[in-house]
């Protein structure tokens, strides 16, 4: 087959799959039009842009749609109702549950790990919640967890508690996963709930959040979950059950359209009280608060996180003051970077007439 007519093929295949993709699209006015127009710009993403995209603007919805393809070989569109994997925007709903528990009198941001595991090593005392979730507890990056069981979280918790401080807690930003995962085990212990009941019962039913589950809790419709790399490589870095080597960290799956639930839920106070909020977005070392980055931009302070797993790329935009909200899940490495991807497409949409 000639490169020519090979070129031909895929052009066509590319034109069925759009032409068979279900009716869930939303392109909404001259500001939809025109951040489709730059999606599917190949200046823009040579090759085309593969992923969920979500804009909204005063809590409109003015772009929801699926591009490129989910499964390669089932020859199967990428759809805007896709259930993408969003790996460390995960952290942001760990640090809400956390959130939660303490508008419910069952732990303080400034506890220390020892009020909580009492057999907690002595370097650990002067460690909070607070700063787990700001990522100044001074914990490494990565723990060993060779020798244990990574379902075990006990044995996980103890694991990552005996590894030495890199830092003096508070001192420094040093952005790690373990840190969240020791959240989730705390989410746990001070509920009596698993940390996906918990989650599901206190943050994404409140929100109306239908889709949004974890992997490898059994909620979730596998079929929507698209493949990464393009839809020709898997759907599951970690695997499709959760260890606790990274829950707490990653592995929230949801919906463009759940991210956009979740932030109609916290521009009011059903979910996070007026108080919590304030801890949840004050921002510390490196412009972080718990869970998201906070910082200033264009049209006001910009709540913003990116995730990477495997072949996956996704982020989340949220700008308190204009309102706006950009969600991203792209099924391969995009050629912009998903932070400056998830400003311009907030550029786009307010410069949109």
């Amino acid at each position: 087959m000639s490169r020519a007519w090979r070129v031909v093929t895929s052009v066509v295949a590319a034109a069925l799959l759009v032409a068979s993709a279900p009716s869930d699209t939303v392109v909404e006015g001259a500001c939809g039009r025109a951040l489709d127009a730059w999606l599917l710009s190949e200046k823009n993403f040579p090759g085309g842009f593969s992923g969920a995209v979500l804009v909204a603007r005063n809590g409109a919805i003015v772009l929801e749609k699926g591009y490129g393809i989910a499964d390669a070989a089932r020859q199967r569109p990428l759809t805007g109702d896709a259930i993408c994997g969003w790996a460390s925007v995960t952290k942001q709903f760990t640090a809400a549950a956390v959130l939660k528990l303490t508008m419910q009198k069952k732990l303080e941001l400034d506890d220390p790990l020892t009020r909580h595991w009492k057999d907690a090593p002595k370097d650990k005392a002067k460690v909070t919640i607070r700063q787990l979730l700001g990522h100044t507890s001074g914990l490494p990056d990565r723990v060993d967890l060779d020798p244990v069981n990574p379902y075990d979280r006990d044995a996980v918790v103890k694991r990552i508690l005996a590894a030495p401080l890199v830092d003096e807690p508070g001192r420094k930003f040093h952005y790690n996963n373990v840190g969240f995962v020791l959240a989730a085990a705390l989410i746990e212990v001070a509920s009596g709930q698993n940390y996906e009941t918990f989650v599901r019962e206190n943050l994404f039913v409140p929100a109306g959040m239908k889709d949004a589950g974890f992997i490898g809790d059994g909620r979730i419709d596998a079929e929507r979950v698209p493949l990464d790399a393009r839809g020709t490589g898997t759907k599951w870095k970690y695997g499709p059950v959760l260890s606790w080597g990274v829950r707490g960290a990653d592995g929230l799956l949801a919906s463009v359209h759940d991210l956009h639930a979740w932030d109609q839920a916290l521009r009011g106070d059903k979910i996070l009280s007026k108080a919590a909020k304030r801890d949840y977005f004050e921002p510390g070392l490196s412009d972080y608060g718990l869970g998201v980055w906070v910082k200033r931009g264009t049209g006001g302070i910009h709540l913003i996180h990116d995730g990477s797993s495997g072949g996956l790329r996704s982020g989340y935009l949220r700008v308190l003051d204009d309102p706006l909200v950009v969600v991203v899940s792209c099924n391969y490495v995009p050629e912009i970077e998903i932070k400056p991807l998830l400003e311009k497409l907030a550029e786009v949409a307010r410069n949109a007439r």
